[in-house]
């Protein structure tokens, strides 16, 4: 299926970044999210198996969802091709950030917003496992968020 005939392509979606620690180790990565209830506080994140950030949410039980800000284009690009298992990409990219509430796992300066959670389940998907976290502390920063559509990255503003 080519890219204009794949719905997928033309959904816009909030450019996201999955940030966790556990022990010494730390990771952090683009993904993709969304919620899952308007009730509860619950969200679905996808990951790839064996990569370092699953393994990390494996062990810890945590993760922390970042909606990175308009301007983390180049971050999410960074973070989103280095490998966990290879570099620390905080110290690579000189990601500035600051600790959460509940977790290790550290936060990007210029995040739209985050949400720290517990898995509550997983479930593996053809290569991929799939998390559904609860949201257990949160933060809107107020900065516009990034969104990704068709390839392009583009601010989220009220019209």
């Amino acid at each position: 299926m080519d890219r204009e005939n794949n719905v997928f392509y033309w959904l816009p979606c909030s450019v996201v970044l999955v940030s966790t620690a556990h022990g010494k180790q730390r990771d952090i990565m683009t993904a993709t999210a969304m919620f899952v209830s308007e009730k509860e506080p619950l969200l679905a994140i996808s990951v790839a198996e064996n990569h370092l950030t699953e393994k990390l949410i494996e062990q810890s039980g945590k993760f922390t969802l970042v909606i990175a800000g308009e301007d983390q284009k180049q971050l999410a690009m960074q973070v989103g091709t280095a490998k966990g298992d290879a570099v620390d990409k905080f110290n690579q990219f000189s990601i500035k950030s600051s600790p959460g509430k509940f977790s290790d796992a550290l936060i990007p300066e210029g995040a739209a917003a985050w949400m720290e959670c517990r898995v509550e389940s997983s479930r593996e998907i053809k290569g991929y496992q799939i998390f559904i976290g609860r949201v257990v502390a949160q933060e809107d920063t107020g900065k516009a968020p990034l969104i990704w559509h068709k390839d392009g990255f583009f601010g989220l503003r009220p019209i």
